[in-house]
Parts: structure tokens; C-alpha cells; sequence
């Protein structure tokens, strides 16, 4: 029968055709520097978990976030995410957050919104924020930040503060221009084929009401956050193989 065995610092590792004895690893075949975890950070709105997944570094010096996906209706980012969680390992000393999405409530339904019907990247709290109109695909929400997944993220992002951050969406086929990192603009443009551009969004003055904007705005100290736009329908092997060009451009990949 298969089974599992855990390796120092709460590592699992895959064991095969197992005797009903004991199974032990022997202390060098584990490395206590490299740990991975499964973290749900918080719940949405109908209450579907929110979850993220660690792989790296105990004390990395440099960490990378993918957040698959925003739009319940954009789901090739979902896919890299996804991919990343079962075929990617950064580099030794450094870190790979992945959140396959932040909206699993719009995944289910296959809508650009939450269940509440905002746009989750029009509901962060900065001064560009504006409520739009209800019913509509850019609704920012009745308050700043007034979503469950909104705040989580929020919550999830202060507490780690990411080196990079890259944020995936359809179907605008570009590498968003923030301006904090150009370099590192230039990096991803390159490794995944596509374009810089600024996507703006039109929600009155101020700082986008975006999680880049937000992140950029007040925690650029830290690091910083890029929207990658792919195209409306990228192939499997593309979404597949971005998840390591991300990588590479954060030099977070082996």
C-alpha cells in the first residue's frame, strides 16, 4: 500500500510500495532548509477557502508571490498557479508563494466578480478608489476594501511582504508598467514573450484602487507588484512553462 513519511521540518515525502514496518529517512536525505507548507488565509464571501502555498527557503533572502488569479472568469493564471504548486521548486536560499486565486467564488461561477458582484480589483483601499456602479463588471465595492478576499489578501501580503509580487489576468497581452522595477518589468516581458504596457484603470484620481496599486503605493519599500496580462487564449503549454519564466525574471528559479 502507498503511503507518506515526514521528513524534518514537516516536509512529505512520497514513498512507494511500503512494508507494514516502520519506514525511516535517513537524516541526510532530508533538507531542513527547505520546507513546504499549505496555508488557508482566509474565506470568501460563500465561504470557499482561500489558500496558499509555500515552497523554499526557512529564511529566504529573496521571495516571489503568483497570485493566479483575481477574475473568477480569467482562469489560464489559475492554471500556471496550479502548475507551479505541483512541478516548480525555487532555488536554494530563496521562496515561492503561490495563490491559485483569491476569488474561488467567482471561479465557481465563472464571473469576473465575487459573489457580492465587485470587482476585487477595483475594492483596495487607496486614494483612486471609487464606487462605480453596482451591477456592472468594474464595480469597486460600497466601501475600500469592503470584501472578504480583499482583506485577506490584504492581511496575507502586510505580514509577508513579498520581494515580487506578479499578479495574473487575461486577456490584455502585456507586462503592466509600475515603474518601480523596470528592470524587473524588462525581465518578465522577455522570459514570457510579451510587451510592457500600462494598463490603466479609470476609477477617478489618485493611486489604482488595484492590488499593484496598492502594494506599490504602500509597500514599495519592500518590494513590488506587476500585472501580467496574458493573451484571451494562451496555449496549455505557454500558461504551463510561465510559471518558471516568472521565475527566472524574479531569480528565484534553480
Amino acid at each position: 500500500m502507498s503511503g507518506v513519511v515526514k521528513a524534518a521540518a514537516g516536509v512529505v515525502l512520497s514513498v512507494g510500495l511500503v512494508a507494514p514496518a516502520l519506514v525511516s529517512v535517513p537524516a541526510q536525505a532530508a533538507d531542513s532548509t527547505y520546507i513546504t507548507r499549505k496555508v488557508v488565509i482566509g474565506k470568501s464571501h460563500q465561504g470557499r477557502s482561500i489558500v496558499a502555498f509555500y515552497r523554499g527557503a526557512r529564511a529566504p533572502e529573496r521571495v516571489l508571490l503568483i497570485l493566479g488569479q483575481m477574475h473568477g472568469d480569467e482562469p489560464a493564471g489559475r492554471r500556471t498557479a496550479q502548475h507551479a504548486v505541483k512541478r516548480v521548486k525555487p532555488k536554494a536560499g530563496t521562496g515561492l508563494w503561490i495563490i491559485p486565486t483569491m476569488n474561488p467564488d467567482g471561479a465557481a461561477r465563472g464571473t469576473r466578480t465575487n459573489a457580492r458582484g465587485v470587482d476585487l480589483n477595483r475594492n483596495w483601499p487607496t486614494s483612486g478608489w471609487i464606487r462605480g456602479t453596482k451591477g456592472s463588471r468594474t464595480y469597486g465595492g460600497p466601501k475600500r476594501a469592503s470584501e472578504r478576499e480583499t482583506r485577506t489578501l490584504m492581511k496575507f501580503l502586510k505580514s509577508r511582504t513579498p520581494d515580487y509580487i506578479v499578479s495574473l489576468h487575461q486577456p490584455l497581452h502585456g507586462v503592466g508598467k509600475s515603474g518601480k522595477d523596470v528592470a524587473f518589468e524588462k525581465r518578465l516581458a522577455k522570459e514570457l514573450g510579451l510587451k510592457r504596457k500600462h494598463f490603466g484603470v479609470s476609477q477617478g484620481k489618485g493611486t489604482s484602487p488595484t492590488m499593484t496599486g496598492w502594494y506599490n503605493r504602500y509597500y514599495a519599500k519592500h518590494g513590488t507588484a506587476i500585472t501580467v496580462e496574458y493573451g484571451a487564449r494562451p496555449s496549455s503549454g505557454y500558461v504551463k512553462g510561465a510559471s518558471r519564466g516568472i521565475m527566472r525574471a524574479a531569480r528565484v528559479h534553480p
